[in-house]
C-alpha cells in the first residue's frame, strides 16, 4: 500500500485572497475591491471616534494590528444554523474543491484572543450591496479593559455596560453620536423623558466608586455608574463650564488607588453629597437627548491592496482557527475538532515548504503548544523569539515550557532552578512584559519562577512583581500569590501591606473573602 502526502488545495486563482491594512488592522479579505475600499473608511473612522471621545492613554496599547477576515459567502440557512458554528474560510467562487470546513456558514462576525492578538471574522455577504453606512467598532472595547493601570470597574461600566455611555454610539457624518441615556429600563427612562420631576432614587456614590450594588439593584448601579460617566465627560454646569478635564484625571487617578471622597473632593471640587444632587438634576437631561461629538479629520488616501499570500493566510486564518477551537465543553467538541484540524491544514502546509517567517512561526508554536506538541511548539517559538518579534504571547509560553523543563516533578522552592535556567525564564518574561499589553500572565511566571529560584529573591527582583500589582490592582489571586512569597521569604510586614493594599481595591465578594483567609492565617 502506498501512502499518499496530504493535498492542500489552494483558493481559485480567480478569486483570492486580497490583503490590506489600516493602521492598527491587517484584513485579509474574499469580498469585491470596493467593499473592501468601504470597510478600510469604516476602521478608519472607528479610529478617529475613539480619539474624539477618550484621550489617547485611555485606550490600551496592542503589540500587532488586530487581524480582520471578511468574506461573502451566501448564506445556507440550516436547519441546525447557529452563531457559533465555524465559518468556511476557504470557499471562493467556482471552486468546488474546499479545504477547512465545509459545514453551517456563518453571517455575524466572531471575535477571539487570547490577550495580544485578536481576530474578528465574519460574513458580509448581506452588507456587499449596501456597506457605505458601515459603522465598525471591532476594538474600542477590547482596548480600554486593556489598558493598564486597569479601569475600575465602575467607568469600564459607564462605558461599556449594560447603559454604557459608549454602548451604541454610531456616526453620522462628520459626528459621532452616543444616544441618551437609558434609565434602569425603557419605562423609567420614558417617565422621565415626559416628567423630569418624576420619583427615582440614586444610589449612594460610595457604592458605585466602590463597585458593589446592593442586593437587588444591580440595574441601578449599572445605569447610575453610565450617568456618572456622562456627566464627567459632558454635563455642563449653568455657567458653561465642565468637569470633563478634572474627571478624566480623577479617573486616572482610580486606576492607581481606591476611590474616596477626599479624592473625589481633590479632583472635582465637591464632596459625594454635592455631586449626588448634582447627577440627580442632570438626568433629566441625559434621558432627554443624544451627545454629538465632532469627529477629527480622516485619511483620505486610497487602500493599497495586494493579493495575500499563503503565510498571510496561513498565519491570520490559522491562528483564528487555533483561538476558536480552543475548549468549549463537551457540547462543543466536534467544533473545537473541526477548527484545530482546519489549522492543522493552513499551518502544515507552510510548514512543509519551509517558510520562516517569525510572526507566522510564533503562531504555529502557540497552536503546537495548545494541541500538545511541546517539542514543536518550543523550536517555533524559540526561532519566533530569536528574531525579536513583537508578539508577547510568544514569550511567556516559551517561558512556562523552559519553567516546566526545568523544575522537579515535585518543586520544594528556594534552589530548584539553575541560575541559567531562572536567567532565561526571567529574561523571556521581561520581554513579555515590555511589549504592550502587559499580561497578567507574566507576573504570574515571574511569581512561580521566583518561588523556585537559585537565591532567595532580592528586594530589586521583588520590585518587579510589585510593579505588576500596580498594573492589576484588582487581581486578587495575584496579589494573593505574591504575599504568600514574601511570607515564605520571611517578609510577613511586606505581605500583609500587599493584602492590605488588594483589600482596598477588591471590589467583589470572592476576592475580599480571598484576600481575607490570608489575613487571618497570617500571625
Amino acid at each position: 500500500m502506498v501512502t499518499l502526502e496530504p493535498v492542500f488545495v489552494e483558493a481559485a486563482s480567480s478569486n483570492p485572497w486580497e490583503y490590506f491594512t489600516v493602521p492598527g488592522f491587517e484584513v485579509i479579505s474574499h469580498c469585491p475591491d470596493d467593499f473592501n475600499a468601504t470597510y478600510a473608511r469604516a476602521l478608519e473612522r472607528a479610529t478617529a471616534a475613539r480619539a474624539a471621545l477618550l484621550p489617547g492613554d485611555f485606550w490600551g496599547e496592542m503589540p500587532t494590528p488586530m487581524k480582520i477576515v471578511l468574506y461573502n459567502r451566501p448564506l445556507e440557512l440550516e436547519a441546525d444554523f447557529l452563531k457559533s458554528k465555524p465559518i468556511d474560510l476557504t470557499w471562493s467562487a467556482g471552486d468546488p474543491a474546499l479545504l477547512g470546513s465545509g459545514s453551517v456558514r456563518q453571517a455575524y462576525p466572531t471575535l477571539v484572543g487570547d490577550g495580544d492578538t485578536y481576530i474578528s471574522c465574519g460574513n458580509y455577504y448581506n452588507l456587499l450591496t449596501d456597506g457605505q453606512g458601515l459603522y465598525l467598532d471591532p476594538d474600542s472595547e477590547l482596548r480600554l479593559a486593556g489598558r493598564v493601570p486597569q479601569f475600575p470597574g465602575w467607568f469600564e461600566a459607564g462605558l461599556e455596560g449594560r447603559f454604557g455611555l459608549f454602548r451604541d454610539r454610531r456616526i453620522e457624518s462628520d459626528t459621532v453620536v452616543l444616544p441618551n441615556a437609558v434609565w434602569i429600563s425603557g419605562a423609567e427612562t420614558a417617565a422621565l423623558q415626559k416628567d423630569p420631576r418624576h420619583a427615582r432614587q440614586l444610589l449612594p456614590l460610595a457604592s458605585i466608586f466602590g463597585g458593589y450594588a446592593p442586593e437587588g439593584k444591580g440595574l441601578a448601579w449599572q445605569a447610575q455608574a453610565a450617568l456618572v460617566v456622562r456627566w464627567g465627560l459632558y454635563a455642563r454646569e449653568a455657567d458653561g463650564s465642565d468637569h470633563r478635564k478634572a474627571f478624566l484625571d480623577f479617573v486616572r487617578q482610580s486606576a492607581r488607588e481606591p476611590v474616596t471622597e477626599a479624592m473625589f473632593r481633590a479632583f472635582l471640587g465637591m464632596g459625594y453629597a454635592e455631586a449626588q444632587a448634582r447627577l440627580d438634576a442632570y438626568l433629566p437631561a441625559a434621558v432627554a437627548a443624544p451627545i454629538r461629538v465632532p469627529l477629527g479629520a480622516l485619511d483620505a488616501r486610497p487602500v493599497a491592496m495586494r493579493e495575500a499570500s499563503p503565510v498571510d493566510v496561513a498565519r491570520i486564518i490559522g491562528d483564528w482557527g487555533r483561538l476558536e477551537g480552543r475548549s468549549i465543553g463537551l457540547q462543543g467538541l466536534s467544533y473545537q475538532q473541526e477548527c484545530l484540524d482546519q489549522s492543522e491544514k493552513l499551518f502544515e502546509r507552510i510548514q512543509a515548504r519551509g517558510e520562516g517567517d517569525p510572526m507566522f512561526l510564533a503562531a504555529f508554536g502557540l497552536y503546537a503548544l495548545q494541541t500538545g506538541d511541546t517539542a514543536r511548539a518550543r523550536e517555533a517559538l524559540e526561532t519566533a523569539t530569536g528574531a525579536g518579534i513583537v508578539r508577547p504571547r510568544a514569550y511567556l509560553e516559551l517561558a512556562r515550557l523552559r519553567l516546566e523543563d526545568a523544575l522537579p516533578s515535585v518543586g520544594q522552592g528556594i534552589g530548584d532552578l539553575s541560575e541559567k535556567d531562572y536567567a532565561e525564564i526571567v529574561r523571556l518574561v521581561t520581554v513579555a512584559r515590555l511589549q504592550l499589553p502587559s499580561l497578567i500572565g507574566c507576573y504570574q511566571t515571574l511569581a512561580k519562577a521566583m518561588e523556585h529560584a537559585p537565591h532567595k529573591p532580592t528586594r530589586l527582583e521583588m520590585a518587579d512583581l510589585v510593579a505588576g500589582l500596580r498594573l492589576f490592582p484588582r487581581n486578587a489571586p495575584l496579589a494573593y500569590r505574591v504575599a504568600t512569597l514574601y511570607k515564605g521569604l520571611g517578609d510577613p510586614e511586606e505581605a500583609k501591606a500587599v493584602i492590605d493594599r488588594a483589600l482596598a481595591f477588591a471590589d467583589t465578594d470572592d476576592a475580599r473573602t480571598r484576600l481575607t483567609a490570608f489575613v487571618v492565617r497570617d500571625p
